[in-house]
């Protein structure tokens, strides 16, 4: 083996993409073996990839590869906080915000090929309550459409219209008392989101403001107006503007707390469920080390 560094992709060998993309053939095909010694790992359980990626930190692998959606970067990079594993990522998943935002974008192929010859920066770790996430946490109508597509057979982008369509009809605005290093609101919200990195999926940027190496979290609250004003404002997505809306307000903290005063739901990095109690949002800063394709470095504010 040399000196070649070892590396580890984790995968869910049941995801209908992977299967399509035969992800061993272009691993095999992409990566340069010259620099790695890889190994592919398919999950076999639910949580199983926590425990893959626990023991290659254990083991000191030089890197894990999250193979899918945000919900696989979620989980892996959960056990390489503080380490000195570093992240890379294959957008295998449905929305792949968090592969957008660092400039990994959609292509499996291209992707490996940028663990080749990326750059590795270091971005900050962020924690709700008892679970860790990377990129996005929101508290409400985002919550609820999670919530239905963890359990839903619909997956992708179609499903994320389905359930938005639904919850437009059916959402209650829900009152919400919050609290940014001390000071307090209160107000009756569409939503609150807690934003490490700016991008949903798809493109759809909801904080294009964030920052995930500023050790600061970005708070958007959505505030309670008649639902199809926020369906008129839905380009706003993809013009990277919704934050000017005059429906909402921006701040931005290190510690966020936030009480919805009725039932709600919420979700971690795409991860959909109710939230019981209160939601503790804090900031870890400089905590995870990402590879980055060597182009993107730069505009990610964060060049080493």
């Amino acid at each position: 083996m040399g000196d070649r560094k070892k590396i580890r992709f984790i995968a869910n060998p049941r995801s209908g993409a992977n299967r399509r993309r035969n992800l061993p053939g272009l691993i095999e095909a992409q990566l340069d073996h010259d620099i790695y010694d890889a190994e592919i790992r398919h999950t076999e359980y639910a949580g199983h990839a926590v425990e893959l990626a626990k023991e290659s930190v254990d083991k000191g692998d030089y890197m894990v590869v999250a193979c899918g959606g945000d919900g696989s970067v979620n989980e892996i990079s959960s056990q390489l906080i503080r380490s000195n594993t570093i992240l890379g990522v294959l957008p295998c998943g449905s929305g792949n915000g968090f592969a957008m935002h660092i400039g990994v974008g959609r292509n499996v192929s291209r992707a490996i090929r940028f663990l080749n010859d990326g750059q590795v920066i270091t971005i900050d770790s962020c924690r709700m309550n008892d679970k860790t996430f990377l990129n996005l946490a929101g508290i409400g109508f985002d919550g609820a459409i999670a919530k239905h597509l963890h359990t839903s057979p619909i997956r992708g982008f179609l499903g994320y219209a389905r359930y938005s369509l639904e919850e437009a009809f059916r959402y209650k605005m829900v009152p919400m008392a919050i609290q940014l290093d001390g000071e307090k609101l209160e107000r009756t919200c569409m939503l609150v989101e807690v934003a490490n990195a700016p991008i949903y999926g798809y493109g759809f940027t909801i904080v294009p403001h964030a920052n995930f190496k500023d050790g600061k979290l970005e708070v958007l609250v959505a505030n309670e107006a008649p639902k199809w004003r926020y369906l008129l404002e839905c380009w706003r997505f993809l013009n990277r503007s919704f934050h000017k809306s005059s429906l909402v307000e921006c701040y931005t903290a290190k510690e966020v707390i936030v009480t919805p005063l009725k039932k709600t739901a919420v979700h971690v990095d795409g991860e959909g469920f109710d939230l019981v109690g209160e939601a503790r949002f804090s900031i870890e800063p400089g905590t995870v080390r990402v590879m980055v394709p060597r182009a993107h470095a730069g505009i990610l504010r964060g060049v080493e």
